[in-house]
Parts: structure tokens; C-alpha cells; sequence
């Protein structure tokens, strides 16, 4: 699991460098508060892809049977 961490605006900014290269190279999630409470997250496209292939994987009911079928016979040869 990566690291989160959170910055501002401005410090975004001021490391926007930096803080990407953070997040592309050691897949680390970047929290940018705003003052409205609203918040966005930074993520590397690598990360956005693993969840939007998750999401496509567990978005029907057949799928994740299939998926805990799968799980279920590994752990049966892993024993």
C-alpha cells in the first residue's frame, strides 16, 4: 500500500515537480485540501487504471463470483 500524504494549493504549487514525481514514481496519493472542504486527490495513471479495472471487475455480481471462485481454488493449491 502507498503512502497518502496531503498538501495545499499553494504548496502544490510551489513542489508541483516534486510532488509528481512522488506520486509517479513511488505511487503515493497526494491529498490537496482546499479551504471549501472539498478535496481533490492526486494519483499516478498507473493507480487510476488498477482502480478503474477493479471497479470494471467487481461491477456485476457474475464477475465477482467468478473472482471468488478463483481466490478460493488458489488458496486450495497454496495449502
Amino acid at each position: 500500500m502507498s503512502a497518502i500524504t496531503a498538501t495545499t494549493p499553494t504548496n502544490l504549487r510551489k513542489n508541483l515537480f516534486n510532488i509528481l514525481e512522488e506520486v509517479t514514481e513511488a505511487n503515493t496519493e497526494v491529498i490537496i485540501t482546499m479551504k471549501s472542504g472539498k478535496n481533490a486527490v492526486l494519483i499516478s495513471e498507473v493507480e487510476l487504471n488498477s482502480y478503474r479495472e477493479m471497479a470494471y471487475l467487481m461491477g456485476s455480481k457474475a464477475n465477482r463470483d467468478r473472482l471468488d471462485e478463483a481466490i478460493l481454488q488458489l488458496n486450495k493449491v497454496q495449502k
